[in-house]
């Protein structure tokens, strides 16, 4: 269950039918995730009105398609950010990639498991970062391999934990607040100056 869902899972019919008449300002997939919950808690809706809202819901889908970059871009990730103070508080999508392309997964995949609630899904996370960075560390040992193989091991670090494990995890659409990436930086730079002084 994502943290949209968890969300919702909570709330009464009244406060979802909320997300309903102010229908613009939700993604398609929180809308979907919206209807669903009615349902479970017992709302009835007509053949009529569940066909008028797929069908917005559609169109809505569509036109975000027609204008999504085939790739994301740190824009495209920014638009899930809000300021509604009952959206999650998590690591963005752009720090979890930042951190594995620039550094090393096991540092991305340290962010996105302080996204994600469920232990075991944490240690999926976790297990990956590691991987790709025991990877990373025999690439670079081997002298007569360049860098470039490092940071191409990076991006696809980094693309598989902010697309696929994010989406897995935490949901395409979920909307969040960002929470600032100051303090796990500072603490990456001590740990750089640790490793730095005790090679040196």
């Amino acid at each position: 269950m994502t943290h949209f869902e968890n969300l919702i899972s909570k709330q009464t019919v009244e406060e979802l039918m909320e997300y309903i008449n102010d229908f613009e300002r939700y993604s398609p997939w929180a809308l979907t995730a919206v209807i669903n919950e009615l349902k479970a808690k017992g709302k009835t809706f007509s053949d009529e009105e569940l066909n008028s809202l797929y069908e917005k819901i559609e169109k809505k889908k569509e036109a975000e398609e027609e204008q999504s970059p085939f790739f994301s871009s740190s824009k495209s990730w920014g638009k899930y950010i809000v300021t509604d103070p009952e959206a999650p508080l998590l690591y963005s999508k752009f720090a979890v990639s930042s951190f594995s392309f620039f550094f090393s997964a096991i540092f991305g995949a340290i962010l996105l498991a302080l996204n994600v609630e469920n232990k075991t899904n944490k240690i999926k996370v976790i297990g990956v970062g590691v991987l790709f960075t025991t990877i990373v560390i025999l690439v670079g040992s081997l002298s007569s391999l360049p860098i470039l193989y490092v940071f191409g091991i990076n991006g696809a670090s980094s693309y598989l934990l902010s697309t696929e494990f994010w989406n897995k995890y935490i949901g395409r659409e979920t909307k969040y607040r960002a929470k600032s990436t100051w303090r796990p930086l500072l603490v990456l730079i001590a740990i750089a100056v640790v490793l730095f002084g005790w090679i040196f």
